[in-house]
């Protein structure tokens, strides 16, 4: 059992929800305009804009970061150089929120799989716009011919709501909810920039 609220309520979340089903809903975020390897710039910044855009409408100033990172033997050539760890790389490329807690855990855990453990750390990022956009701009970048990239996933809880955003590449993100009642609103707004061939499963959470 999780020994700190912010674990608690990140494992709730991110292991409740699975491919397909659960109570989260998707969003398109580089989409199929642009393409990752002739127009890397375009595709990014649409991704990120609408990430940002959607964050900007659901989080107040009550909002933490966690950031997961796991050594990988080979490292691309455009993430942040001269680093020991993506937590340094973070720092490195402007971000500097107050560290709240830390933890191990195996982030995509498989019964079939060895168990891979990541580090994981909880930031405040209350009043923090440009920290949080740190966060999604690396989240975006992960597997862009984009510089830096930290090399780190991550994502964006509002403890009072139980309600975590992460986005998982340029592709996409997930907005997940305790209460599927709690995405509607968002589902309603934004409703153009959701991912189509999940539209069928979202729209039975309502």
């Amino acid at each position: 059992m999780a020994d700190n609220p912010t674990e608690q309520i990140w494992q709730k979340l991110w292991f409740s929800r699975r491919p397909n089903e659960g109570d989260h809903i998707r969003f398109e975020l580089g989409g199929e305009e642009f393409d990752n390897d002739e127009q890397p710039i375009p595709r990014f910044l649409q991704a990120f804009n609408r990430a940002a855009t959607v964050a900007d409408h659901i989080f107040t100033d009550d909002l933490i970061g966690v950031v997961a990172w796991y050594p990988r033997d080979v490292t691309s050539h455009f993430q942040t150089p001269e680093t020991d760890s993506g937590f340094e790389g973070l720092e490195k490329t402007g971000f500097s929120a107050t560290q709240l807690s830390k933890w191990k855990t195996d982030v995509y855990p498989d019964p079939e799989e060895e168990q891979a453990l990541w580090e994981v750390r909880s930031y405040d990022l209350s009043s923090s716009k440009s920290n949080r956009d740190c966060l999604i701009w690396h989240s975006v970048a992960i597997e862009m011919p984009i510089y830096p990239s930290a090399g780190v996933l991550t994502w964006l809880i509002d403890p009072k709501a139980a309600l975590m955003l992460h986005v998982y590449d340029d592709r996409g993100m997930d907005l997940i909810a305790k209460d599927p009642k709690q995405l509607k609103p968002i589902y309603d707004r934004f409703n153009p920039w959701l991912l189509d061939y999940d539209r069928d499963r979202m729209s039975k959470l309502f």
